[in-house]
Formats: structure tokens, sequence, C-alpha cells
């Protein structure tokens, strides 16, 4: 979806209408997946480790256009409040307090506005690195088969987090305190080049310390090329958030769309030494 659709289809989301409740539940019976044949779990996690290293370097290295959409849904799922915006979007990572943390930095393009949901998640992008070779001793892991999905065939991995290691994937912050967010989930990892194309993930325990009695979330990925055509990183493209509150519930979507790269694409020429 280019970011002129996602614009142009505002007007049918001002009452939230293309914004659903239908948080993914990742322990559901998946009917499409294939046992035979089976996932070399070692393989796959080895393969998927390299990506998610060349990820981790891939998300600092572009900008794009970003469209948020907006609704909140009290508990009878009528429309309460819905806002959307566009915006010129950056991702960073810092360091904090011996870990890195995520940033989403985003300015809001001309004839669009900032509200305050649009920070209500941060870095949900950068998902898939929970297959980074420092991190996926944090998760355990099963292979469930294999599916297919928008035409191509993908493993499904099983992931949870592992109760005798920390939460260094999700927290929530309430009044300076912070909170782990433990995620069990599903990853669609491609047969053809080990590139997570879609995760979906739930919270395993609520937070009552905010009022949020669950969470679900879905990230696709794909290649994003430059528009030269001579470069091709494969990004974060789509996320759906899911807040299931004590008062209300949230849907929050994120569309990226025109990456541009930070990179600088150069040309050596070596000549012949001359004659002496």
């Amino acid at each position: 979806q280019s970011y002129e659709t996602a614009r142009q289809s505002n007007v049918s989301e001002k009452k939230g209408q293309d914004l659903q409740w239908a948080p993914p539940i990742v322990d559901a019976h998946l009917k499409s997946v294939a046992m035979i044949p089976p996932c070399d779990l070692s393989d796959v996690l080895q393969h998927a480790a390299e990506n998610a290293l060349n990820l981790a370097s891939n998300l600092e290295k572009f900008t794009a256009q970003e469209h948020i959409a907006y609704v909140m849904l009290d508990r009878s799922g009528m429309v309460r409040e819905y806002d959307s915006g566009s915006f010129d979007y950056v991702y960073s990572m810092q360091q904090q307090k011996g870990g890195v943390v995520s940033r989403e930095y985003r300015t809001p393009l001309k004839g669009s506005h900032a509200f305050s949901a649009t920070g209500l998640d941060i870095g949900e992008v950068a998902i898939a690195l929970i297959f980074h070779p420092e991190l996926q001793a944090d998760y355990e892991m099963q292979c469930e088969g294999v599916d297919e999905r928008n035409g191509q065939l993908d493993w499904v991995v099983h992931f949870q987090q592992r109760k005798d290691r920390p939460s260094r994937t999700a927290r929530f912050w309430v009044d300076n305190v912070s909170y782990p967010g433990n995620l069990k989930g599903r990853a669609w990892i491609s047969n053809e080049n080990f590139q997570v194309v879609h995760l979906e993930a739930n919270l395993m325990r609520d937070v009552p310390a905010i009022g949020l009695q669950d969470l679900a979330f879905s990230v696709d990925y794909g290649l994003a090329q430059s528009s030269s055509g001579n470069l091709g990183l494969w990004l974060p493209n789509h996320s759906v958030t899911y807040w299931n509150f004590d008062t209300n519930r949230i849907v929050l979507a994120h569309t990226l769309a025109d990456f541009r790269f930070f990179a600088v694409e150069t040309k050596e020429k070596i000549q012949q030494p001359k004659q002496p």
C-alpha cells in the first residue's frame, strides 16, 4: 500500500470504520499450517539471527512517510475517539542504563497534525530483533510447521518469554516506574531467505498499574527499494496494536512508505599504474 493510497483512504477512516477490534491470538490453532515438512529449528534460527543483525543496522538507515490511524472504543464497541495523521518518520536506537532502547521521531507533514496517541507504542517495528543472537535465548521457540502466506511459504515459529530470563524486549513506564512486558507470539519466516515477513504477539500477563488487561500487535516486513532501485533494505512497513484497558479499547495502526535511505552509493575507478 503506497503512502498516497493510505492518505486518500483517510476519508473513509474518519469514523474509525477501518480500524476493527481484531487482535491476533497467538495460541489459537492455525488450520493453514502443514506439519510436513518439519522445520529444522536450529537452521532457521541461525539464518534468522543473521538477518536480525542486518535489521538492527537497517533500522537506523532510513526515513519514511508514516500514516497513523487511531480509534478508541468503549467496552460496548462504540467509537469514542478517532484521529489520524501523516508524518516524516525516523527510528533510532539509544544506549540507556546498560541496554538499548527504541526512539521514534515524527514531524507532521503539511496539513497534518500531532496527537497524543502517536507515542502510545514505541519501537514495535523492531520486534523481529527477538531473533537477534543476543536475544534469542530469552525465548522458548518451536517450529509449528509451514504456512502459505501472500503466495509464499513461510516457517511459523512460536516464541514465548522464558521465566528464567529477564524481559528485555518490551517495558511499560508508569510514573517513572517500569514494568516488564513478557511476550509470546508467532513469526512467519520466509523459507527462501529466512526473513521475518510477519509477526504477531500477545502480552502474557496484565499490567494493573495502568489498567491494561491485555495487549496484542502484528508487524509486517518487506523489501523496501531506493528510488534509484540500486539499493534495497528489509524493513517494517505496517503494524497494528490492540490495547485492552479496563475502561476502553484502543486500536493504533502505522503504515510506512516512501522510504529514503541514509546511504551513499560510490564507485571506485582503479587505474593501471603508469609505466616508468
